[in-house]
């Protein structure tokens, strides 16, 4: 048996599963970020001693990160959404409560494992997965095995400029993030659907999403297609195209044809990913687009803890 942990900004999600990725314990706690990186480590030190104490065959404990992760020293690099975290020895850090190997990884990549190893891409030895919700996150598969890249950072697809024209924000000046300016997560993270949506509203005085006002979210998007207002079918096709263009690239330079969506907003009205489809039949090269795939995700809210378990049970098969 493997533990898998989910680092999460809102939760913690943790459970210990076994070979076939069935999970026969399982818990969350709230994250609660702005207590600091201390109460924060404090309380995941507190859940490995306990898993180890009370699952004594457990094997490994894997963990999934938000944020680029290193695996060669198990450093997290810069978390976007834990405020007081900088560059930190995560590994080394919390091993010491454990009797049991720790490996960390990227939390799409050990999501992106987790459909290599038992969902999705388990019939393929190479995809590229997307997860859509709060942010865009990508995970690369190759050779049935995590692609990390040099630093541990590859897979960031949400950061692949789509629009040279688009200029930073006073937030992204004052914050020093300039390289946020026309990326594919400012387009189809759940902030830019949504600001997609109140763009074209304003040519749409009668469509079904101004009742939403303020409180306007992607799902209302997606109920708004089902009502076939054309505010929303128009908003879901531009965030597609948009989504489609930046995967067309990003297949070309992997040389892959199959993508694997994961994420709350993959269970979005099928118009979406059926505009990424269309988008990459024509936009793809010609040897991609002729056998291009887009799948959804096997695994949905417990794709992160059965990810980081497969990526301790990886390390403990080749120990």
């Amino acid at each position: 048996m493997y533990a898998g942990i989910d680092i999460g900004g809102t939760t913690i999600k943790y459970g210990i599963v076994l070979d076939d990725g069935s999970i026969i314990f399982q818990n969350a706690i709230h994250t609660d970020a702005a207590r600091g990186k201390e109460k924060m480590i404090s309380d995941i030190q507190g859940i490995i001693r306990t898993m180890n104490e009370e699952f004594p065959s457990l094997l490994s404990v894997g963990i999934g990160f938000p944020a680029v992760v290193n695996p060669k020293d198990g450093c997290v690099y810069y978390p976007a959404n834990l405020p007081g975290w900088d560059i930190v020895p995560f590994t080394t850090i919390v091993q010491q409560y454990s009797a049991v190997p720790i490996i960390i990884d990227n939390d799409a990549n050990v999501a992106a494992l987790a459909e290599s190893e038992l969902g999705a891409g388990k019939d393929t030895s190479h995809f590229l997965y997307v997860t859509l919700g709060t942010g865009v996150g990508g995970g690369i598969i190759v050779n049935n095995r995590i692609y990390s890249g040099e630093q541990g950072g590859a897979g960031e697809i949400g950061h692949i400029i789509i629009d040279i024209h688009d200029e930073p924000t006073d937030t992204m000046k004052k914050d020093n993030r300039l390289f946020r300016a026309g990326t594919l997560e400012e387009r189809v993270g759940r902030l830019g659907i949504i600001a997609t949506a109140k763009k074209i509203l304003q040519q749409y005085p009668q469509s079904y999403l101004h009742q939403f006002a303020d409180s306007l979210d992607v799902e209302h998007i997606s109920l708004g297609i089902e009502h076939n207002d054309e505010a929303s079918i128009r908003c879901f096709e531009l965030s597609g195209h948009w989504l489609g263009l930046g995967l067309a690239g990003i297949l070309a330079i992997l040389d892959m044809h199959i993508v694997v969506v994961g994420g709350g907003i993959s269970k979005a009205h099928p118009l979406l990913l059926d505009t990424v489809r269309n988008t990459l039949q024509y936009r793809s090269l010609p040897t991609i687009a002729r056998k291009v795939e887009v799948r959804t995700a096997h695994f949905s809210n417990n794709a992160g803890i059965v990810g980081a378990a497969m990526l301790g049970k990886q390390h403990y098969m080749n120990i």
